[in-house]
């Protein structure tokens, strides 16, 4: 699992100072180049050093960057990039032949199961390519758009559409233990039948962020919750998918620190589809309960309304399944 958030109305300039927008596209550079125990040195950055993390082209630590370790960067650069800059958890596998084996799929992506897509270019020449998975219209669910809406990124490159992932790319499956397969392109074609040859495949899982809440009233957002919940706060998250008409049963919130309370659930602030009694605890885990959504399909916006008193707890994710 990576959390991504590198915006995408960037312009790398020239100059003595970095901006911040300057050193966070390095630091994700160095995360998706570099392997944990090395470090990038920014050019014009005062000799500001930014660790590495993924390792697709360590080779680039104390050497250059050629054609090849440019395209496996963009490649990750390119997956990571999301209009919001909003922090969203994912899994990014690569199947290409001289990737870094760490990207081949297995037991950690079980949690990941939706195909958003895949993406690849070259940065370096202002060109981004991205294609639309199987599960691609659960992006905006966890606020991810790129896959689906590609021009939208366009900032740091120029992000183009390549189509259906199952027509632009040479894909590489493996099943994993719980049944499901995990399938990672091997290569992709742009639009002009470039083959690139380092592409990276994206999945989502289906927890929500909470502090990505489209709408919030009262609570207080944080880098990874949602704190303060008091009697009479809200919180709406726009773009629910609740797939197919009676296949989601459940509501569960991952919550922590909490007191007696209850989150009523709504649906297009019209439809009541449950109450969650919050239980009592310090740990942080999901707390589930029953939802009538029989009649539900497609994308809703949905509002959590939290009743109790003061100081309800500190809400990490949100889950319909």
């Amino acid at each position: 699992m990576v959390q991504n958030g590198l915006p995408s109305s960037h312009e790398v300039e020239g100059g003595k100072e970095m901006t911040a927008l300057q050193a966070m596209l390095w630091k994700y550079t160095a995360r998706c180049a570099l392997r944990e125990d090395q470090e990038l040195t920014a050019p014009g950055s005062g000799g500001q050093k930014f660790r590495g993390s993924l390792g697709v082209a360590p080779e680039w630590y104390g050497g250059t960057c050629d054609r090849s370790c440019q395209e496996k960067v963009s490649s990750c650069l390119i997956a990571l990039t999301n209009r919001t800059g909003k922090h969203v958890a994912l899994s990014l596998l690569s199947s290409a032949a001289t990737m870094t084996r760490s990207l081949l799929p297995g037991e950690s992506d079980l949690g990941f199961p939706h195909q958003e897509g895949a993406f690849f270019g070259n940065v370096f020449s202002v060109e981004a390519f991205s294609c639309h998975g199987r599960s691609v219209k659960k992006g905006p669910q966890v606020k991810r758009f790129c896959a689906l809406e590609p021009a939208s990124c366009s900032g740091f490159a120029q992000f183009v559409d390549a189509g259906d992932c199952q027509d632009a790319c040479t894909m590489s499956c493996k099943k994993l233990s719980d049944g499901t397969e995990r399938c990672a392109a091997v290569s992709c074609k742009d639009p002009r039948g470039k083959v690139w040859a380092f592409p990276i495949t994206t999945y989502l899982r289906n927890q929500i962020e909470a502090n990505n809440a489209d709408i919030v009233t009262g609570l207080t957002v944080t880098d990874d919750a949602l704190t303060d919940l008091d009697e009479g706060d809200s919180a709406t998250f726009k773009a629910v998918d609740f797939g197919a008409a009676g296949t989601v049963h459940q509501f569960a919130a991952t919550l922590a620190d909490t007191r007696a309370g209850r989150i009523d659930i709504w649906i297009d602030g019209t439809k009541a589809a449950g109450t969650l009694t919050i239980k009592p605890g310090r740990v942080a885990k999901p707390q589930p309960t029953s939802l009538v959504t029989t009649d539900i399909a497609g994308l809703h916006d949905v509002t959590l309304k939290f009743f109790g008193g003061q100081k309800l707890g500190r809400l990490t994710t949100i889950e319909f399944r």
